[in-house]
């Protein structure tokens, strides 16, 4: 059992470097250094949320804690300040960051009865994301064009009408964080030191570099993330929120590529992978490569395969006699898949972002 840091004070791990990498700068090693610490010392638990709470009102003049935990650390500061004052106190940053947690603590309820939500991504922050509340830019395009906007780190956001985009003037240390309630595209600057996340109400994407549509109102039925190019992970709200509570670094979710989509019912409050609508080549390849004589089949779907990034399920020993002449040049993917289908009489369906053939042969 780690002993280390069991007779500190909440003041005392306020001050320690190692406490504020974890609190302040997310450091990986910090963290699972503190996650460690947390399991082998329940007790101490009490003690660290003050500590992390105190950090959190210092740096950021804001906390996530709920209305709960806010009312149990103000009583916790309000019996401090009864006891002898400590040198601790007499610094003013640390008084100021007190007296922002009282205010907090006592006028949360005040405030949530007496105001309504002015930033339109209010629901997409909740307590269960990290809060970008401080020193942040919001976009609402009320046109009926979509907007281009430049993000520091060199990615850009297309931001259709009737949306908003949250982010900072500075990205962070470890992560690229943005908040948007609507539909927008990403094209990010790839930095795989920094991941990029698009928190939305119901899903939220994580990426590190590649170019991908989001579409997630609040108030909507349906949210769903396309993918252009590279490759992204999505996770439900549920997702986010059981990793939060098991402090678990690997979550579930799901991995999309090129012209794979994921579409998060609220009904179900689960995703589903498939393709996407209008797949796009992921390779460019003149049109004569399109055209086809006599070609075994087989080799017509290692073409497409390879030309649209999704894979073709089918049993080529079944498939061996089937061949294609055709000029698939000018048709969707689909469109070509009918034609195939015709010509070798066969169906196909989509299971997973797979195309699967079903087929009697061609004898």
């Amino acid at each position: 059992m780690n002993t280390l840091y069991r007779n500190y004070r909440f003041e005392d791990f306020a001050h320690d470097e190692r406490f504020r990498r974890w609190v302040l700068d997310n450091e990986p090693e910090s963290t699972r250094y503190w996650n460690e610490w947390l399991e082998q010392n329940t007790d101490c638990t009490e003690t660290i949320k003050l500590a992390k709470a105190f950090l959190l009102a210092l740096d950021n003049h804001e906390t996530t804690l709920d209305e709960e935990e806010l009312e149990q650390i103000t009583q916790r500061i309000v019996s401090l300040q009864k006891k002898p004052i400590l040198s601790f106190w007499q610094n003013n940053a640390f008084r100021l960051a007190a007296s922002i947690l009282l205010v907090v603590g006592v006028g949360f309820g005040l405030y949530k009865y007496l105001s309504k939500p002015v930033l339109p991504l209010t629901e997409a922050t909740n307590s269960f994301l990290p809060q970008l509340t401080n020193n942040y830019l919001e976009n609402t395009n009320q046109t009926t064009l979509p907007q281009k906007i430049s993000l520091e780190d060199g990615s850009s956001v297309t931001l259709y009408p009737k949306s908003s985009l949250r982010y900072p003037h500075h990205f962070n240390a470890s992560r690229r964080e943005v908040y948007l309630n609507g539909k927008a595209f990403f094209d990010i600057a790839k930095n795989p030191q920094k991941p990029f996340w698009v928190y939305t109400h119901h899903i939220s994407t994580q990426v590190l570099g590649t170019s991908f549509m989001v579409n997630s109102f609040a108030d909507a039925q349906e949210a769903k993330v396309e993918v252009k190019t590279g490759k992204v992970s999505v996770y439900t709200r549920k997702d986010l929120e059981k990793a939060k509570e098991t402090q678990q670094n690997v979550m579930a979710g799901v991995v999309l590529t090129p012209n794979q989509q994921a579409a998060f019912s609220k009904n179900e409050e689960r995703l589903f992978k498939s393709i996407v609508d209008a797949p796009e080549a992921v390779v460019e390849a003149p049109k004569k490569e399109f055209i086809f004589e006599e070609t075994p089949v087989s080799q017509v779907f290692k073409f497409l395969e390879k030309m649209y990034g999704i894979s073709f399920i089918y049993d080529a020993k079944t498939m061996e006699s089937c061949y294609l002449t055709a000029n698939l040049s000018d048709e969707s993917l689909f469109d070509k898949l009918d034609l195939i289908c015709k010509i070798t009489h066969s169906t196909y369906e989509m299971v997973d972002a797979q195309i699967i053939i079903h087929s009697r042969g061609c004898k």
